[in-house]
């Protein structure tokens, strides 16, 4: 490959294939609206960039039949997890490749639409990243990016340590080139890689106690992410032991109040190649 990617802080660990699958399941609602804001149809070819475990591959596959989605990740783990669920489930127009999203093997505008989800926070260079996506679509159709910014994050209780902890790990994760507030640069991205028509489509995520497996996925996702750079912010004197325990039990009281919300929002930017 040409150009060196960034690796994935939480790849090749099997824990986070099962998460990313979790997430998926929680967020399938909201993953269908893009989908469809995003026109998928039958006969279009199709690249989810930074496919992960698949999840959204495989979604992808079912609308744009008999045609082929394609998914690409850098993560070998990722790449034969995903493999093994689309062979399991029958799905047979689908085909996952190990590669680098910025330096993608595919001609020119192979592609009817380019998506990817929940990785231009991990990127080094996201205008790289959309302009590369860009160069493998087709004139006339559409490059489509959905993803979070973690400065919309709320709960009732409120949760002034566990919020503490979550910005302070953000702050880290922004240092080694994660940028976990990539929600609100996202017009710019598209802008600066070359596309016109850009629409942006924020997505709320939300919920309560009658909902209450995405009250846990809202609340419980930042703790499984910070978990795997909890020993390396004690270490640099981030945060102490304590304050990660006074975090948990933060969102432990979030979880079990009877009146719990839990709040955040998702971004589906849709730009298209002219």
């Amino acid at each position: 490959m040409g150009n060196e990617a960034r690796k994935y802080a939480y790849g090749g660990k099997v824990e986070e294939a099962i998460r990313l699958e979790a997430q998926a399941k929680a967020f399938e609602g909201v993953i269908e609206k893009e989908l469809e804001i995003s026109g998928l149809k039958s006969n279009m070819m199709v690249l989810d960039a930074g496919c992960g475990t698949g999840s959204v591959t495989r979604k992808m596959a079912s609308k744009v039949q008999p045609e082929e989605a394609y998914g690409v990740d850098f993560d070998p783990l990722f790449i034969k997890e995903a493999t093994k669920l689309a062979a399991n489930q029958g799905i047979d127009n689908v085909k996952f490749e190990l590669g680098n999203i910025d330096d993608l093997k595919f001609d020119d505008a192979a592609f009817d639409l380019s998506y990817c989800r929940l990785v231009l926070m991990h990127v080094s260079n996201p205008v790289k990243t959309i302009t590369e996506l860009k160069r493998v679509t087709k004139i006339g159709g559409l490059v489509v990016a959905a993803d979070t910014d973690d400065g919309s994050m709320l709960t009732y209780p409120h949760a002034p340590k566990f919020f503490d902890l979550w910005l302070k790990f953000c702050q880290r994760a922004k240092a080694r080139g994660d940028d976990r507030y990539i929600g609100r640069p996202l017009f710019s991205i598209f802008s600066d890689a070359g596309l016109s028509s850009i629409k942006i489509y924020p997505f709320p995520l939300f919920a309560t106690q009658q909902t209450p497996e995405m009250l846990k996925t809202l609340v419980s996702a930042p703790i499984q992410i910070v978990e795997h750079d909890k020993d390396a912010m004690i270490q640099e004197g981030l945060i102490t032991a304590e304050d990660y325990k006074e975090a948990l039990q933060e969102a432990q009281c979030v979880l079990k109040h009877p009146g719990a919300f839990a709040t955040g929002l998702t971004f589906l930017t849709v730009g298209r190649v002219s």
